[in-house]
């Protein structure tokens, strides 16, 4: 998701733009979707990364994992010690995709109950036993726990008044300019299709990695490109995305990271894929989750190295890998296993699947059944994603059962990384990332969030939302509709130039996820230019969606009017970026003309906008 939002002293911004309350802007009503099975405790998820360079406009994003293959042969040395056994792997396909949706601990809080039934999704059949997999001995049901909060509602920052020039600005995660922060409503919007920058204009990189909340944060970890650099970023709101540097260093290459909090030994517990593709299973500590880790050990998973991996934390505070085991061959088989009470050491298999191919795996759990998610072997390109469900970790499991999807049979183009749930006062958002290696020319960004629908059944819907808004305080979800909140929609546009076919009209055109890239505005190659959309009328508004093509706009202002010639400036910044989303919330204000102008372009080429959006949100 990539937005470039900008915290301006009001309201909210960014991926989110301003409050989006049901039914705001325009006539008609958004739907509000919740789930209403609310895990005692909460889960947290692990988001996964790796890859991606950094660059203030650039949408590229490099490589995968980067994982040699042939693995770990007899006991490479590491970054803490020198490795024990270890045997001789060869081949492979490169290890790619989910990590965790596991529990995400938090320190203290109560649990968050309640929730309205979620309405949406198909109905799912149970499934039949699953046959190859073993039960391993025992298993234990999690039960009870300590209690978790859902996380606090971010308020929106103090009301600024109206016109003046907000300068400087950051390039924000989501795509959305950085004025504000969440809404005092406390919804975000997610932007898909375009990628994700820092608040100082990077791109985000958190290939195959980790998202937790700790505390009031979100942090989003995952592998530089040179796969031997663990990152750290945070945000208060999902849409400004603070880097907080490099949190693990190795002397391997590690890639598929996670972290839990485990609150006996105070401690952050980092666990890695770690040299190799079939690889050795890396644990680093820290005492807190942005500072430095200490890597501590490496060893093989019942004598033999792994694949992909992720973690799961239940209500309890138990943690378990979920992984894929070398054992008897290249990615021959997968499963779950329980680690010791201070996550440093591997206690006890729960469940092997004689089933090779796979990789990804991850876990969570809604309403007492746990999902045990995979998605194909497939190296970087995309595959669809199916899930094993199960009253207990040990099993007995269904039969694999795939995520339906309409409209795609790859997962939307991507490999499942992990499941976030959003645990409200409402109900719970149970919210799929997906690693999108190789971005289209109708699926750019390098991740995808989507809102999971369960119906009656037990495997979720997954419908495709370019931009959708998430209500995590309250655990709820709605679609973005442009048709009755974008006030711009279907309104004249004027530019200063156009270049070719690319016309000013296309900004404000309805378009889909399908083919909001066949049309677009396009200016002479030339300082300054700028675009300007007609509302009819004069009308409040207080916010504005800039997406932009990889020609964008480095520097710009966000201005508004009531006859074209007087202009007040609502936004300013000098981070703008290719392929992302500016999206901003500014004090509501009367105005009937909006425009984007441009002073300093972000390469050779003119100003390119696919879409202009205005809004006026409660």
């Amino acid at each position: 998701m990539n937005t470039i939002a900008k915290t301006h002293p009001f309201v909210l911004v960014l991926l989110v733009g301003a409050p989006l309350a049901a039914g705001c802007g325009g006539s008609g009503t958004a739907t509000t979707k919740n789930d209403a099975s609310i895990e005692g405790g909460g889960a947290g998820s692990s988001a996964s990364t790796a890859g991606g360079t950094t660059s203030a406009g650039g949408q590229t994003s490099t490589g995968g994992s980067g994982s040699p293959v042939g693995g770990a042969s007899g006991g490479t040395p590491s970054a803490g010690g020198a490795a024990t056994g270890g045997a001789n792997v060869s081949g492979g396909s490169g290890g790619r995709g989910a990590a965790p949706a596991g529990g995400n601990t938090q320190p203290g809080g109560a649990t968050q109950a309640g929730g309205a039934t979620s309405t949406g999704g198909t109905t799912r059949a149970g499934g039949t036993t699953a046959t190859g997999g073993t039960i391993i001995d025992g298993g234990i049901t999690a039960t009870g726990g300590t209690t978790r909060t859902g996380g606090t509602t971010v308020s929106g920052g103090t009301t600024r008044t109206g016109g003046t020039t907000v300068s400087g600005g950051t390039t924000a995660s989501g795509g959305t300019a950085p004025d504000g922060g969440v809404a005092t409503t406390g919804w975000v919007t997610i932007h898909n299709d375009f990628f994700w920058y820092d608040t100082d204009g990077n791109l985000i990189n958190v290939r195959s990695g980790a998202l937790r909340k700790f505390g009031d944060l979100y942090y989003w970890y995952g592998g530089a490109p040179d796969d031997h650099n663990q990152t750290c970023y945070s945000s208060p709101d999902l849409v400004h995305w603070t880097y907080k540097g490099i949190v693990l260093k190795t002397t391997g290459d590690a890639n598929r990271m996670d972290i839990l909090y485990n609150a006996t030994t105070q401690t952050y517990v980092i666990f890695l894929k770690y040299i190799g593709n079939g690889a050795y299973f890396g644990i680093a500590t820290g005492s807190t989750p942005d500072g430095q880790f200490t890597f501590k050990s490496q060893t093989l998973v019942d004598g033999a190295v792994i694949g992909d991996m992720s973690m799961y934390q239940d209500d309890d505070g138990t943690a378990y890998l979920a992984y894929v085991w070398w054992g008897t061959g290249t990615n021959k088989a997968h499963g779950i296993y329980r680690m010791s009470a201070d996550y440093l050491t591997l206690d006890k298999q729960m469940y092997l699947w004689n089933e090779g191919s796979r990789e990804a795996p991850h876990i969570f759990k809604r309403n007492g059944t746990y999902y045990y998610g995979v998605s194909e072997t497939n190296m970087i390109d995309p595959s669809p994603t199916r899930y094993y469900t199960a009253t207990n970790l040990a099993g007995p499991w269904t039969a694999a059962t795939m995520l339906n999807t309409p409209g795609s049979n790859v997962s939307w183009q991507t490999q499942c990384d992990f499941v976030f749930p959003f645990t409200g006062t409402q109900g719970t958002v149970y919210m799929y990332d997906g690693d999108r290696w190789e971005p289209t020319a109708g699926f750019q960004g390098d991740y995808l969030w989507l809102p999971f629908e369960f119906g009656t059944g037990l495997i979720p819907e997954m419908d495709y939302y370019q931009d959708w808004d998430l209500n995590a305080a309250a655990g709820t979800w709605r679609a973005f509709d442009r048709s009755t909140r974008d006030v711009a929609l279907g309104k004249t546009a004027t530019a200063s130039s156009t270049n070719g076919a690319n016309a000013a009209a296309a900004v404000t055109t309805a378009t889909t996820y399908q083919n909001y890239t066949a049309t677009r505005w396009e200016s002479q190659a030339s300082d300054p230019q700028w675009i300007m959309v007609d509302l009819g009328s004069a009308m409040e508004i207080d916010r504005a969606i800039l997406k932009w093509y990889s020609n964008y706009g480095k520097a710009f202002k966000i201005q508004v009017s009531t006859d074209s010639t007087t202009w007040t400036d609502v936004y300013s910044t000098t981070v703008g970026a290719s392929y992302s989303v500016t999206d901003v919330t500014f004090a509501k204000t009367t105005a009937r003309y909006v425009r984007m102008n441009g002073t300093q372009r972000g390469n050779a080429n003119g100003y390119s906008l696919f879409a202009f959006m205005v809004l006026d949100d409660p």
